[in-house]
């Protein structure tokens, strides 16, 4: 019986997916982006900078784990061991800390996932810093996983939630100073894996049967792909109003690195040129043979933390707090 309602539930769910595929296929782009396919690679040095978190919500507090790493990225292993930096935080979040909303609301300890994610991005920002802090020269590039925006972006500003928005505040501001800072000397590339997003809509006026809609950018994305041949290349840039003072523009494209691989968002402060691209693209593409930049990748294995090593940290220091859900065998 369970069987044969899954079957049905499976069946009409492949449909309902063929039909949104479909949907997909009709989109039709209104103002066309030029493919700018790439084949050099110049050499460069970069460092690259990620994080990892974990955390457990219980009845009293959220208490959450961060660990972040950065290195050099020259082509020698040996610069990579040498330069290379790591910061650790471990933490509690509780309602007590949390100062209710002026006009009413609850405090919640439901928003500890977004505070660490902010934290998170600092301590990425600060190990990146402390790799550049000790070194000679500057490098190349720097490179962080995700977009600038999500680096520059504040969701916490407009809320008045005060003692713990102001420390955040303050840690955003130190963020963005030290960005600042390093775009001086170096390049900044922002790459995010995921397309969800929707900004090229803007742009490109998608449309179905002729009505104007608005569709993530993967999609998009996909549509320009189909014309590029699966050659390494990007996107012809857009550039974007900043948000912040002092970047007063960014520039966003979508890349492929490697022929055959997947395209990526890569985002830069400054309002850059076709040209200014290519040589970015190039400098990255030393350090993508893959298809993503192995400095990143490296980076994310080194800043991993799996659940189950947090635990048992948690255990080996007796931080132990009631979740609720001991009697169904969970933690």
């Amino acid at each position: 019986m369970l069987m044969g309602m899954i079957n049905k539930e499976l069946s009409g769910l492949r449909s309902k997916i063929l039909e949104v595929l479909e949907l997909y296929q009709r989109v039709k782009i209104s103002n066309q982006l030029r493919w700018v396919g790439v084949s050099g690679v110049k050499k460069s040095s970069a460092v690259a900078s990620d994080s990892s978190f974990t955390g457990t919500l219980t009845r009293y507090a959220y208490i959450y784990g961060i660990r972040a790493f950065s290195a050099l990225f020259t082509g020698s292993s040996d610069d990579t061991i040498r330069f290379s930096r790591y910061i650790v935080k471990f933490d509690v979040i509780n309602p007590l800390s949390i100062d209710r909303e002026e006009g009413g609301g609850e405090a919640s300890i439901g928003i500890g996932k977004r505070v660490v994610v902010h934290i998170a991005k600092d301590l990425e920002v600060r190990a990146a810093k402390m790799v550049i802090d000790s070194l000679k020269e500057s490098p190349d590039l720097v490179l962080f996983d995700g977009s600038l925006r999500s680096f520059l972006g504040s969701w916490f500003r407009s809320r008045k939630v005060s003692r713990i928005s102001e420390s955040m505040r303050r840690s955003w501001e130190e963020r963005v100073e030290i960005l600042k800072n390093l775009m001086r000397s170096s390049r900044l590339v922002f790459i995010s894996k995921t397309h969800s997003r929707q900004i090229l809509h803007r742009y490109l006026e998608p449309t179905i049967d002729g009505k104007p809609v608005i569709v993530p950018d993967y999609a998009l994305v996909g549509k320009i792909l189909e014309r590029s041949g699966g050659g390494p290349g990007f996107m012809e840039p857009i550039r974007i109003p900043g948000e912040v003072e002092g970047i007063n523009y960014y520039t966003l494209t979508y890349a492929v690195l490697s022929k055959g691989s997947l395209a990526y968002q890569i985002t830069t402060p400054g309002s850059l040129d076709i040209e200014e691209m290519v040589e970015i693209f190039e400098m990255l593409r030393y350090h993508s043979i893959p298809g993503y930049p192995e400095p990143l990748r490296q980076c994310h294995l080194h800043s991993r933390i799996r659940r189950s090593d947090f635990t048992k940290l948690l255990d080996t220091y007796r931080i132990r707090l009631s979740t609720g859900r001991e009697p169904l065998g969970e933690v």
